[in-house]
């Protein structure tokens, strides 16, 4: 009985410790990601300060996985990568436009790495990418700027007090010149009174000479006195007022003369009015002219002889083609295609009329997505697919067509686009590699067709 009971806690003992070994286990696989699907990201930091492999990663907050490499650079001019094991479920939230940021829970807390939630506009961050970084505040560095901060300030003092007692000593100088200078003043003053007695007896005796002035031009002595009293100056004013008012009425017979003149030619049947149904004539054969060369063009590029020349130029006859076909061409044609998704909440509004109209917000965002496909060929095909979730099938069409004609046209002008490259197509509401993973999208949908050979050059440059 007693080798029985030994052999009982024995096994008890045993099953314990198989039982705690496993809970460990499970533990820290759970810690670990091992028993729950994720994806790779990496990031590069100048300064890894605290960061080792198995530190914490948060999305927007969120325990969402671990660091499980520090790659070392070969030169200082190189950061350093750290990659990341995160959570799949978490994969919508790390757009490419996410930022990576090295932070610790208080002042002495443990060291995490801070994944920020990207933005709608963006897609998400493929498996083994690489998001931007941010290198971490050292406390050091804040303490050090502090100081230094300080002494400047201590400078600054020392310099302002020096700068105080200068003032004060020019201020006492400046007080002995004052005085010096009301002492001066006052015989300046005495001086003047002198200066005006004078003066006053200059102006008595210039009155008198005034008055003498004056009684001579009444009497009409002097030039001025003739100039004023004499009958044959009065006639030559005469005179001269007569010939002006001669001038004037030649002036105005010219004018008469030249309104008639002006209102011949602008008669219905007078010359100037044959020289602009000239020149309509010359603009309506010019206009004929050029809609005959725009139909030829349009016919040569739906030849068979020179279709091959247009397609290589990527021409898209999307008036021509129907939606399957698209699709077929977009799945199986000799391009690549890249899509960048918009939601039509973010690019469009509705007009007091009910027509819609782009955003000063999707104007943004629309440059913001060119701004990733002009690293591409600029000969690649641009195709703006409209779709929408509109009740009816007519109203979805029309709809569509509207958001895809407007983005179009705002690319063309705005970049400069070639009009023959960038083309617009009514979807609808289906898309099969919508972000919504529902099969459905509202909005628009920039793709650019791309050869493959330029498509794996722009890749490897980057």
């Amino acid at each position: 009985m007693m080798g029985n009971s030994k052999l009982a806690l024995v096994g008890a003992f045993v099953i314990g410790g198989i039982a705690l070994f496993a809970v460990g286990i499970f533990m820290i696989g759970e810690r670990r990601l091992l028993f729950t699907d994720d994806f790779e990201v990496a990031a590069d930091f100048g300064n890894v300060t605290g960061v080792q492999i198995g530190s914490k990663v948060r999305v927007a907050g969120f325990d969402a996985g671990e660091v499980t490499d520090i790659v070392i650079p070969p030169s200082p001019s190189i950061q350093f990568r750290v990659r990341m094991r995160i959570r799949e479920d978490l994969h919508p939230f790390v757009r490419a436009d996410s930022v990576a940021a090295i932070l610790t829970d208080g002042l002495i807390g443990s060291v995490f790495v801070q994944i920020r939630e990207g933005t709608d506009a963006t897609p998400p961050v493929p498996e083994g990418g690489t998001i931007a970084g941010v290198d971490p505040i050292e406390i050091a560095d804040l303490i050090e700027e502090g100081r230094r901060t300080f002494q400047t300030v201590a400078r600054e003092v020392l310099d302002l007090k020096a700068e105080i007692s200068a003032t004060v000593s020019s201020f006492d100088e400046t007080l002995d010149t004052t005085n010096l200078l009301l002492a001066d003043v006052g015989n300046d003053v005495r001086a003047i009174t002198t200066t005006t007695a004078l003066f006053m007896d200059d102006a008595r005796a210039v009155a008198s000479t005034t008055k003498s002035l004056v009684a001579d031009v009444q009497g009409g002595r002097g030039t001025i006195g003739k100039l004023l009293t004499s009958d044959e100056l009065y006639n030559h004013a005469v005179g001269v007022s007569r010939d002006a008012d001669e001038t004037m009425k030649s002036v105005r017979d010219a004018a008469a003369r030249a309104q008639n003149a002006f209102a011949d030619l602008t008669k219905p049947d007078g010359p100037s009015q044959r020289v602009f149904a000239d020149l309509r004539e010359v603009l309506s054969h010019a206009r004929d002219a050029m809609s005959d060369l725009a139909e030829n063009a349009e016919a040569l590029k739906r030849s068979w002889l020179f279709r091959g020349f247009f397609a290589d130029r990527g021409f898209f006859n999307l008036d021509a083609m129907t939606l399957e076909e698209y699709e077929r061409l977009a799945r199986q044609g000799p391009y690549a295609p890249l899509r960048i998704w918009l939601d039509a909440s973010r690019l469009f509004t509705t007009t007091a009329t009910g027509d819609e109209t782009l955003t000063p917000e999707g104007r943004t965002r629309l440059n913001s997505a060119m701004a990733q496909l002009i690293q591409y060929p600029r000969n690649s095909p641009l195709v703006v697919e409209g779709y929408s979730t509109a009740a009816t099938a007519d109203q979805r069409f029309l709809e569509a067509q509207v958001r895809g004609r407007l983005v179009r046209d705002y690319l063309v002008d705005r970049f400069s686009l070639s009009a023959t490259l960038t083309g617009a197509i009514p979807v609808g509401a289906e898309a099969e590699a919508s972000p919504n993973g529902d099969g459905r999208w509202n909005g628009i949908a920039l793709t650019l067709f791309v050869r493959p050979e330029a498509l794996r050059a722009t890749n490897a440059a980057h």
